[in-house]
């Protein structure tokens, strides 16, 4: 999370999106999945430059609402715009972003802060949340927004970003007899983001996905994951790995679907 104060009356804030999940399933017993945070931002600003509400969805009008009940605040005369980087439907924490930056910006306009779990409450309040307002990455519980446990990451890994297209519905997909989630091993290392990705198959299939695990690894790639309950899938490589580009325009050639995004980088 990033924030900016320009001057007395304009509050910026970004929060990242993420490339799926590294896992997700369930930890001693308690359900979470393990965040992949991506250099790539929705982005609220709270300003007296403009008037009305501008870029907010659903879900984030229902966080704005939210916010200024909390604080007492109804006759709350700022702007309040949101742009977002980060396309609808794949997975890419896209809803949690948006409240979350909503939710601090208009906190920070009113000489408030909320911390990283009260934005994790906050969110759960009205959907199922990815932990993109802590730093890192982490395991974390998506229905209540609790931290479980921080995960150190060595490298800041280069992220291919690919999307096997569509749309999915989260909250539809949660409600699904058959959306349950394996139970994960105490150690998180890459064994786990593969096992946990073809687990998901199961429950929200990807094309090709195998194959391209298998051509991934015989590029030199790291891991493939995928968004458990989105349309992306990441192909990991190495921070210093000076052939990327020529090695995602091999996947390219090889694969109809999915299809390339944007490079991108782990945020650790």
């Amino acid at each position: 999370m990033e924030v900016v104060k320009k001057f007395a009356m304009k509050f910026t804030v970004k929060m990242r999106g993420t490339c799926g999940e590294l896992a997700q399933g369930f930890f001693r017993g308690e359900p979470i999945l393990i965040t992949c945070p991506i250099e790539i931002f929705s982005t609220a600003v709270v300003s007296d430059e403009f008037a009305g509400v501008e870029g907010l969805g659903a879900k984030s009008r229902a966080m704005l609402g939210n916010v200024l009940k909390i604080f007492g605040a109804e006759d709350f005369k700022f702007g309040v715009r949101l742009t977002s980087q980060l396309p609808r439907g794949k997975g890419m924490a896209s809803s949690s972003a948006d409240m979350a930056a909503v939710a601090q910006a208009v906190a920070h306009s009113l000489g408030k802060n909320f911390s990283p779990e009260e934005l994790g409450k906050l969110c759960t309040q009205i959907e199922p949340t990815d932990g993109i307002f802590f730093d890192g990455v982490v395991a974390m519980n998506p229905l209540t927004g609790r931290l479980v446990k921080k995960i150190r990451a060595q490298e800041k890994f280069q992220i291919a970003l690919f999307d096997y297209g569509g749309q999915v519905d989260t909250l539809k997909l949660n409600r699904r007899s058959d959306f349950v989630f394996p139970t994960l091993d105490d150690e998180i290392n890459f064994a786990l983001v593969k096992n946990s990705a073809l687990a998901n198959q199961k429950i929200l299939p990807k094309q090709n996905l195998e194959e391209l695990m298998t051509f991934a690894e015989e590029l030199g790639a790291v891991a493939v994951n995928v968004a458990h309950s989105g349309t992306v899938a990441g192909i990991f490589f190495h921070e210093d790995d000076s052939r990327v580009d020529e090695k995602i325009s091999a996947v390219r050639k090889n694969f109809d679907t999915p299809q390339f995004m944007t490079l991108t980088k782990l945020a650790v």
